[in-house]
């Protein structure tokens, strides 16, 4: 009986992620799945088998099944971009990666992006296959008519060699060893027909294209020539990620495992063992992706008429200690005070608006209300302190704000499609200074 690498599970946010470590090479590889994984089943089907087989003959690969799916915890719904990303990170401190080359397939491809544009210093070369920015949906290739059959058909069929899925993902011919009926069985065992219609619904509406601009790895972006997935949408990310290269391999299979799966080794393998400087550890004049979070307190200048200056501080050495504590709380990092409230900035923008209500609600212990804004965008590291056009927005969404109320950009709301949070239209604005119309969204937690 052939021995393959033990299942070992690391904790993320309390729950149970499941992962492999493949291979003994000196470079590594983190390879995110498509909307479905199993482990150990996987490695049941024969064209799967060779290709990780192959894979981790030139690296040192972690494979892991993302939550809600196959051997990792099960959740009801589905997760947000946050929790995504998190868990790659778990899974790589698990195995001891302090960077790598990270390969994102199909539905993995959005999470893989905005890992690379969040963590920079964590991804030394980026590889997107099959996938895109944006869902089907999002995208605009289809309707919301189109897309609730789409999610019907999925929840009707899930699981049957009769489903179109089965057709996509396994391919129209039978596979040696492995027949549609076995590969039905793998995604039965991979998630629920519930599961799956959320992880749909949820991956046909992301946009996360706003982050392109952010990530400056060396990074190629595959794709089949005949395969489903679209061309416009593969060719968007090579566009708009600075000298990004777009490579097309022969073939219509979705999955990389299929058909001439050595294609997408080769590939993979000519990329990343190429020369390419590294990706170092952002320091000061460095770009990266945060969640930029403004606090304002509502009537300040009444209040400090009405305390007198040495009142007035006090209550202000009371509101910095309290926003402190929820900073801490929520991972983020305290960069200054602005007089009348603060400036943090957080790796996930869940993080930011979950601080910024803390404080809102803790600041009644005090007599006070603020007004938040946040916005993720590109920062430049200045020592202590950061700078650029997105620390603008953010303060420039503050100043659209009213009493209590926590609005966010668009960027921020994609990120968070599926959380606990609900996002309320605020309509287009022009922020002051800032070129182009903004689209505004309250957030508010029932």
């Amino acid at each position: 009986m052939t021995e393959f690498p033990e299942t070992q599970y690391v904790t993320s946010d309390g729950l149970s992620i499941a992962y492999q470590v493949w291979g003994e090479g000196q470079n590594n590889l983190v390879l995110v799945p498509g909307i479905v994984s199993h482990l150990e089943e996987a490695l049941k089907m024969p064209d799967y088998l060779h290709f990780i087989q192959s894979v981790s003959a030139h690296f040192r690969v972690i494979r892991f099944d993302k939550r809600g799916n196959g051997m990792s915890d099960r959740i009801t719904g589905a997760p947000i971009m946050d929790e995504r990303v998190r868990d790659i990170e778990a899974v790589m401190d698990a195995a001891g990666f302090k960077s790598t080359a990270l390969a994102g397939f199909s539905e993995g491809s959005a999470m893989s992006l905005v890992f690379a544009a969040l963590h920079p210093e964590r991804v030394s070369k980026l590889i997107i296959g099959g996938g895109g920015a944006a869902g089907r949906l999002a995208a605009g290739e289809y309707t919301e008519e189109e897309h609730a059959k789409v999610k019907a058909e999925l929840f009707e069929n899930w699981g049957k060699p009769k489903g179109k899925h089965v057709y996509t993902m396994h391919g129209p011919k039978e596979n040696e060893g492995e027949t549609k009926a076995d590969f039905a069985r793998f995604c039965r065992l991979c998630a629920t027909p519930a599961a799956i219609a959320a992880l749909h619904d949820m991956n046909q509406r992301i946009d996360v294209r706003k982050v392109l601009s952010s990530i400056h790895q060396p990074t190629l972006v595959l794709r089949r020539e005949s395969e489903s997935t679209s061309r416009e949408r593969a060719r968007y990310v090579a566009d708009h990620i600075r000298d990004a290269q777009y490579q097309e391999l022969p073939g219509s299979e979705h999955p990389p495992y299929r058909g001439r799966s050595d294609d997408y080794v080769n590939a993979i393998r000519e990329f990343v063992l190429g020369d390419a400087a590294p990706v170092e550890t952002p320091s000061t004049g460095q770009r990266v992706l945060a969640s930029i979070l403004f606090t304002d307190i509502v009537n300040s200048t009444t209040h400090q008429v009405q305390l007198g200056d040495d009142a007035y501080r006090d209550l202000m050495n009371r509101h910095d200690a309290i926003s402190k504590r929820q900073i801490e709380r929520f991972n983020g990092r305290f960069v200054n005070g602005t007089g009348d409230g603060l400036l943090a900035t957080f790796g996930a923008p869940t993080d930011a608006v979950n601080c910024a209500a803390g404080i809102r609600d803790a600041m009644t212990s005090i007599d006070l209300s603020i007004r938040a804004g946040v916005h993720t965008g590109e920062i430049e590291m200045r020592g202590d302190d950061i700078s650029g056009i997105s620390v603008n927005i953010a303060s420039r969404i503050t100043d659209q704000a009213v009493e209590g109320e926590i609005l966010t950009s668009d960027l921020t709301r994609q990120l968070m499609i599926g959380s606990k949070a609900s996002f309320g239209e605020r309509g287009e604005v022009e922020l002051k200074g800032v070129p182009g119309i903004w689209s505004l969204y309250a957030a508010s937690f029932s």
